[in-house]
Parts: structure tokens; sequence; C-alpha cells
């Protein structure tokens, strides 16, 4: 299953969650926010947020501003 994370190509050997995918690629994630597909994901639903075949997913740290 292929995935493009930050606009980086990953192959996974099975289905993964986002969360568990967040785990692997950004494992300190305080501060994190993400979307797939362009969608930004609410943290409460990484864990059933389950990703699909071609997903894009992009990760990005949160900036508070003023």
């Amino acid at each position: 299953m292929q995935l493009t994370i930050n606009d980086q190509t990953i192959e996974l050997s099975a289905p993964v969650s986002l969360a568990a995918l967040i785990r692997q690629h950004c494992p300190d994630n305080n501060g994190i926010a993400a979307a797939v597909n362009q969608q930004v994901v609410n943290k409460s639903l990484w864990e059933k947020t389950e990703l699909q075949a071609n997903d894009r997913i992009s990760l990005f740290t949160v900036v508070a501003g003023g």
C-alpha cells in the first residue's frame, strides 16, 4: 500500500491507522497536526482513522502566533 507523507511516497505492507503512522514518523507528537487528503483530522480521531492506499498525509508543527 502506497501513501504519500509530506510529498514523500512510502510503501507499507499492511493497513495502518493515522495514529500508528504518526508514532512511527513523529515519536514525540506534541504540537503535531495532521491532514489526510487535505482534510485536517482532529487528534482525538487519529486512532480511528484508517489510512487507505494512495492517501496523502500532511504532518506539520502547530505554531501559535499573535
